[in-house]
């Protein structure tokens, strides 16, 4: 069959599964009365198709943008194609919005060809557009129609658990394992995943700087460096990470503080460096200590309220992040081990410090949508206090001195 013969059996397929009841709509097509972009109109101004990303799909397929050699030229099926189901036990939280397309095999996420709006604006050369055309071409060559109307329904209510997997050679693995392998391949060509719309972030914080003769700003200059990371941070989870190292910087900044003031004033300096560094891997609890000394008052007033928590946000801080939240939902922000428990917890999720916790990456914010907007509001609210404490040279992160006094 020439490309063009496999498409008149595509728009036919379209026709009647979708009831369009256009006047002698396969008498025209079967006699060539009309020619492709003719047939499109047709289908294009269907009811039934207008608001619809089909009709978008359609309009695709123009010849314009397939060619007139695709038209011309015999189509010889491939090995198979396959709609891959993410729903799936086995393909549960393995959903990827890539495509890839070799000698052997091409797939792609349905995900990635929905979020090209319109979808009528695919690239021609695209990988995207080769291996749509595959699957559709190849399934209709082997009357697998039932595999083109399943694509055409999931395309039309935007189903984004789904990807089309083209076998272009035989072979004896599964198609988790193909789909497994071809995800490697995209990564090792130096390509990314395209990030999830939701994990993109920005904030204007609104917090500003007026000099004050008595700071000397020089103190807090590698804090500032930090600070241009944050602002360099466009999504949530490098962002978060940013915040924590500005936190970080602070609460051992704090020991600093003490530390100087107990050098000067009691000459116990290498006492007091001991006990700081015999601490060892208690990050959590210099962390609740440091907090409550720098942000006390903030915690106090109700400055970190991430409230409402709804019924699944609440649940999945208690199950994932072992934090008590109370039968009602309401977590307690005023309780400042309770606030840095949720930074800290959120941070080694990023971070990954155990296998056993919960980990939160780019690839999966399906897994942790649910408190996506509690992250967000946490990052919005740590941010703003912890600039406006370097604004204000707040005592408990100011430096007295330049030096520390050893003797």
């Amino acid at each position: 069959m020439t490309g063009y013969d496999i498409l008149k059996e595509f728009y036919k397929l379209v026709h009647g599964h979708y009831n369009l009841a256009i006047d002698d709509f396969d008498t025209e097509v079967d006699e060539d009365y009309w020619q492709n972009d003719d047939i499109i109109n047709y289908l294009s101004g269907a009811l039934q198709l207008l608001h619809s990303p089909l009709n978008e799909l359609i309009n695709a397929f123009r010849t314009s943008k397939i060619g007139d050699a695709f038209l011309a030229d015999e189509y010889t099926a491939l090995e198979n194609v396959e709609i891959l189901d993410f729903t799936q036990d086995d393909f549960r939280k393995r959903n990827r919005p890539f495509s890839y397309s070799d000698p052997q095999f091409g797939y792609m996420a349905l995900s990635k060809l929905l979020r090209i709006n319109p979808i009528s604006t695919i690239s021609e050369t695209s990988q995207e557009y080769r291996t749509l055309l595959d699957f559709i071409c190849t399934a209709i060559i082997k009357a697998e129609h039932a595999k083109v109307v399943d694509l055409l329904g999931y395309i039309k209510s935007a189903d984004f658990s789904r990807g089309i997997l083209v076998h272009k050679i035989a072979h004896n693995s599964s198609a988790l394992s193909i789909y497994s392998y071809l995800y490697y391949k995209e990564l090792l060509q130096g390509n990314t995943i395209e990030m999830d719309p939701s994990l993109n972030y920005s904030i204007v914080h609104g917090v500003g700087a007026t000099l004050i003769d008595e700071i000397d700003y020089q103190q807090y200059f590698e804090l500032f460096d930090i600070v241009n990371e944050v602002n360099y941070a466009s999504d949530v989870i490098t962002r978060f990470l940013k915040i924590y190292h500005m936190i970080e910087y602070l609460i051992y900044r704090k020991e600093l503080v003490i530390i100087e003031l107990k050098a000067r004033t009691n000459r116990t300096f290498i006492r007091e460096i001991h006990t700081l560094s015999s601490q060892g891997n208690k990050e959590l609890e210099i962390l609740k200590r440091n907090f409550k000394k720098i942000f006390g008052a903030e915690v106090t007033a109700g400055v970190f309220d991430i409230n409402p928590l709804n019924q699944d946000q609440a649940t999945f801080i208690r199950d994932y992040w072992n934090i008590t939240v109370p039968a009602n939902n309401v977590f307690n922000h005023t309780e400042v081990s309770r606030i840095a428990e949720l930074i800290y917890m959120i941070r080694n999720s990023i971070v990954h410090n155990k296998e056993s916790e919960f980990h939160i990456t780019t690839s999966n914010p399906e897994d942790y949508q649910v408190v996506l907007p509690v992250i967000k509001t946490l990052m919005g609210l740590l941010e703003t206090e912890v600039l406006k404490k370097i604004a204000l040279n707040d005592a408990s992160i100011s430096y007295p001195r330049a030096n520390i006094a050893l003797y």
